[in-house]
């Protein structure tokens, strides 16, 4: 196998990784937080965390690393409208998550652990962070298109 085959196959793994834990972790949030049951959303707030460091931000990470050494193929990330767009829309949506999902967790987890109980705040941050995350996902998947059709 050549290095770019491999490059792509874990380029491609990693778009995997990434849009399936965002997809994931918004749903089984969304889920949690139906039930009102305060050990249930511990236990989700907890496992979103977790799983966006492992997952979210490993994915992300190899998608930029496998992205830069493939987009060298076509002259680099500005030589092409299609690989700026994508460079474009994933920062867009890493600054989403970095910017407002990430605190927004780590507030609801210190809401949780100081109130032992599903509040107010934490719903109507649970709100923001639903929206945030949803428009996070979507803003990525025109790369989908544009890396299969490389459009000018």
């Amino acid at each position: 196998m050549v290095v770019n085959d491999t490059v792509k196959i874990v380029h491609v793994l990693s778009a995997c990784l990434f849009l399936g834990n965002v997809v994931v972790s918004g749903t089984w949030a969304a889920l949690a937080e139906r039930t009102r049951n305060y050990e249930v959303i511990v236990f989700s707030n907890r496992l979103v965390l977790i799983t966006d460091l492992l997952f979210t931000l490993s994915g992300a990470i190899l998608l930029v690393a496998t992205g830069s050494t493939m987009a060298q193929n076509y002259g680099g990330a500005s030589a092409q409208s299609w690989i700026a767009w994508s460079y474009g829309l994933f920062a867009l949506s890493g600054l989403i998550w970095l910017l407002v999902l990430v605190p927004i967790q780590l507030r609801q987890r210190m809401l949780l652990k100081r109130d032992l109980a599903v509040t107010a705040e934490y719903l109507r941050l649970s709100r923001i962070w639903q929206i945030a995350g949803a428009i996070a996902t979507v803003v990525p998947l025109p790369i989908i298109y544009l890396m299969i059709n490389k459009a000018n």
